[in-house]
């Protein structure tokens, strides 16, 4: 197979790579690393000198192979902290939602689709309450029944 890509659609290209293997890989330890997944970026990032997007780009002499450089993860971290910041809101917004769907109709019910209707709209309930306020409402009761402030 051949693709033709401009150098801009390759530093897109560039910019697609490095964030989906961080979303893959990011978190998980060294040792447990999607290594397919590294394995093809490292291969799309050598490409980088024909693309004139070394500034990107550098080869590593310890491990043999081309990764995003320090200029890349500056260009394109303030993407995923973006990300993480939508993220991180949805699933709490969601979480705490079907906590409270779940007590207010007990474990041992299947989810219906009434339960679903019920989950949304008091998913977007917290939704709103975090847009407005954030974290600061939020309060954990502690076993032994203390507060965290």
């Amino acid at each position: 197979m051949h693709i033709e890509l401009t150098k801009d659609q390759y530093r897109r290209l560039l910019a697609l790579v490095f964030l989906g293997e961080w979303v893959a890989n990011g978190a998980v330890p060294h040792e447990d690393r999607r290594r397919d997944l590294q394995e093809v970026a490292d291969h799309i990032y050598s490409f980088a000198r024909q693309f004139d997007a070394e500034d990107w780009v550098e080869y590593c002499q310890d491990c043999g192979v081309f990764h995003a450089n320090e200029a890349m993860e500056e260009a394109l971290l303030p993407m995923l902290d973006e990300y993480d910041e939508d993220v991180f809101w949805d699933v709490l917004s969601h979480h705490l939602a079907y906590r409270d769907v779940m007590v207010s109709v007990g474990p041992d019910k299947e989810f219906s689709k009434e339960m679903e209707m019920k989950l949304w709209r008091r998913k977007e309930q917290y939704d709103q309450e975090f847009q407005r306020h954030g974290l600061d409402h939020v309060r954990l009761v502690f076993p032994g029944g203390k507060k965290g402030k």
